[in-house]
């Protein structure tokens, strides 16, 4: 890396660590560019050199936060569990996460999930790698028969997927509704869902 790449980089980070900062402290429509640069010490040209909007910089500085937290649950999937209980293991965990700073996570999954992928590669990719994981999980259990064979792990995966951000959902807009709640009527739509996709079902 030369001098210029090296010194690029480092204006990344700084931006990236006073964005992140910023964010939690003052919330994503009360903080601005200006803000974020006088923090990280650069101008606001600088800024968005590096990153064209506010959203963009919001989900970068988040997505690494979401992926290490998901990389940790996924490390620790309890052993032997059934498919349900791993998935609640996983969903669950992810709800803990969000519910950390519910105000921020919604701005930044409202800000992106409605928009064209190109704009929004973090998340993008985030979520198409779930969705894989997920769907690795659904063809391991048809393969020992408790997922009937005309299943398709990839569109099992989105379903079971789509019930997540139903709940993710639920979680961001009604602050009265706790964790543990928001989990239970996720784990029954999950449950149902998987007994109609069992081994043995017409």
């Amino acid at each position: 890396m030369n001098r210029r790449e090296a010194s690029k980089a480092e204006t990344r980070r700084l931006v990236l660590e006073a964005a992140r900062e910023l964010f939690s402290q003052k919330g994503m429509q009360e903080c601005t560019i200006r803000d974020i640069a006088g923090k990280a010490g650069v101008s606001p040209a600088s800024v968005l050199v590096h990153y064209r909007s506010k959203t963009a910089l919001l989900e970068e500085a988040l997505v690494g936060d979401i992926r290490d937290a998901l990389s940790g649950l996924i490390a620790s999937i309890p052993a032997g569990a059934g498919l349900l209980d791993r998935l609640m293991h996983l969903s669950k965990g992810m709800l803990r996460f969000y519910d950390r700073d519910r105000s921020l996570y919604r701005a930044l999954v409202r800000l992106t999930i409605f928009e064209p992928v190109s704009e929004t590669p973090g998340m993008t990719k985030q979520s198409e790698e779930y969705v894989r994981f997920l769907s690795e999980m659904v063809e391991a259990e048809k393969t020992s028969g408790v997922i009937r064979q005309d299943v398709d792990p990839m569109f099992a995966a989105a379903s079971i997927f789509f019930f997540y951000l139903g709940a993710l959902t639920m979680l961001f807009r009604m602050p009265e509704m706790s964790v543990e709640t928001v989990a239970d009527m996720l784990s029954s739509m999950t449950a149902q869902y998987l007994e109609g996709i069992a081994g043995g079902h017409p």
